[in-house]
């Protein structure tokens, strides 16, 4: 059984390391068209709908291996949601 979980966790981290990284280059790519003054609607969009799939994608994948429930999950995003101050349902990017 030990490794049948080394092996759940190795892949659930290599999940996460990949999101991680998949976040990371939405960010830079982001950052450089804000840089050029440029940022089009078109362009945005398909950045936030990524961002979006890859978010939806830990939440499940969290909930269906059992790591949080749905309800922890709300918590903790209330939580990081008031550290800024405000409870307004977003974190700061910078």
């Amino acid at each position: 059984m030990g490794l049948l979980n080394w092996i759940f966790d190795l892949h659930q981290h290599a999940q996460i390391d990949s999101a991680r990284e998949e976040t990371r280059r939405m960010r830079g790519e982001l950052a450089s068209m804000h840089s050029h003054g440029y940022v089009s609607g078109e362009q945005l969009e398909r950045s936030l709908g990524e961002l979006a799939l890859a978010t939806k994608t830990l939440q499940r994948v969290l909930v269906e291996k059992g790591i949080c429930s749905s309800e922890e999950l709300a918590r903790k995003m209330h939580e990081i949601d008031l550290e800024d101050g405000a409870a307004d349902g977003q974190s700061p990017t910078g």
